[in-house]
């Protein structure tokens, strides 16, 4: 296959090439390549060239586990310009046996995309630590865990983390200090009469494990991190050179808790959308280089889960299909960032965490995981159960490539 008169981003600059590709690799990136006689050829004239997105943190729909929804996730990652993605292990069944997973991957390498998936720390209800050794040993790209949980708890998996060379990702919230809470405890709240989330029950928990991570040296990644704190906190250990990742969602960038009123059910996230300062100090952390991995936070939820009383709403937004779409119109669009900088936390950070030497990057002897991505292109939403509902979004993924392979088109 060749990919004719592509825009790449280089440190250079925007520059017109070529990408040829074979057997599933990148063989030659640059100017007037040839293809061989049976080569597929395709003219990306006006369209950026990518590296396949890497999203860390990804759900199933409804966080249940069945081939219909893995299926579903497949095709929402092409649709979102996503090759890559670590699925989160808190769905039902619980992923507790290596005989489990091993079900899941035989199911997930059936995928149009490179699915993933993380081990959790422990049993959902007890403080149990399951057998991360032999989830590890069996394909697991990395552990999951809540911060609140036992401490010990805490400590081992970063030390199993440590020995097997994985990452821990951290989902940091302390329950115990809200009652409850639905939304971000703020001014709307109040208004709606709804409990709130507090910033402490995040900021007081990226502490702790920023502390444990230098302590015990693991490589941890602090989860949808939405709050200015969390980010102040992370920087101070990151410059005691721990091994410390910063992620954020796409929507935490985009969002306001504004978006909560009217009891809107698909503004309803965890951790919850901040009030407009914090989502300034979240671009602001960004344009600082401090956020390290962005997300589409991707957790469907039914619309039986979602057209109810805001109380009874289920977390979680369905928002991989404009992955890709979403960061264009509100980060470069806006000036916030380039695509150098979205490539960073989207392609080549992801791709370390992982350990996926031959993902991220558009160079030779890379796996051909590509998007064609047309940044002139927009459209409005008129999905009424999306959470961006009536707003014009600014470039759309026309083709995507997953080792070599046109699955997108």
């Amino acid at each position: 296959m060749l990919i004719k008169n592509a825009l790449v981003s280089t440190q250079e600059g925007v520059v017109r090439h070529d990408v040829l590709i074979q057997e599933g690799k990148i063989v030659a990136v640059g100017k007037a390549l040839d293809a061989a006689a049976n080569d597929e050829v395709i003219d990306a004239d006006g369209l950026y060239v990518l590296p396949g997105l890497i999203d860390l943190n990804v759900r199933f729909s409804n966080s249940c586990l069945n081939q219909e929804y893995i299926d579903k996730l497949s095709n929402s990652c092409l649709k979102g310009g996503v090759t890559t993605a670590v699925v989160m292990s808190d769905f039902s069944p619980r992923l507790e046996s290596a005989t489990l997973l091993e079900l899941v991957k035989f199911k997930i390498d059936q995928a149009k995309v490179n699915l993933h998936m993380s081990a959790p720390l422990a049993d959902e209800k007890e403080d149990q630590l399951h057998n991360i050794a032999t989830l590890l040993n069996n394909g697991a790209a990395a552990i999951l865990a809540d911060s609140h949980r036992n401490a010990n708890l805490l400590r081992r998996g970063m030390q199993y983390a440590t020995m097997k060379k994985r990452p821990l990702f951290v989902q940091c919230y302390e329950p115990n200090l809200d009652d409850n809470g639905l939304m971000n405890d703020g001014v709307i709240a109040s208004k709606l009469g709804l409990s709130g989330i507090s910033k402490i029950s995040e900021t007081a928990e990226v502490a702790k494990v920023a502390e444990m991570t230098h302590f015990y040296g693991a490589t941890v990644v602090l989860k949808s991190l939405s709050t200015k704190r969390a980010f102040e906190i992370a920087k101070s250990h990151k410059a005691l050179k721990s091994d410390l990742y910063t992620e954020v969602s796409i929507h935490h960038l985009a969002k306001n808790d504004t978006s909560c009123d009217g009891f809107n059910t698909y503004a309803k996230l965890m951790p919850p959308l901040r009030e407009e300062e914090e989502r300034k100090a979240l671009i602001s952390a960004l344009k600082e280089g401090l956020v390290d991995i962005l997300t589409s936070s991707h957790s469907p939820k039914s619309i039986l889960y979602k057209d109810v009383a805001f109380e009874d709403a289920a977390f979680g937004i369905g928002s991989i299909e404009e992955f890709l779409t979403l960061a264009h119109t509100f980060l470069i669009k806006n000036g916030v960032i380039d695509f150098n900088d979205l490539i960073r936390i989207c392609c080549v950070n992801p791709a370390h965490i992982l350990g996926l030497s031959s993902k991220g990057a558009i160079e030779v002897g890379y796996d051909a995981d590509l998007v064609l991505f047309d940044p002139k292109e927009s459209y409005e939403v008129s999905n009424t159960h999306s959470l961006y509902y009536g707003e014009t979004l600014h470039g759309k993924v026309k083709k995507v490539i997953v080792a070599g392979k046109l699955l997108l088109n």
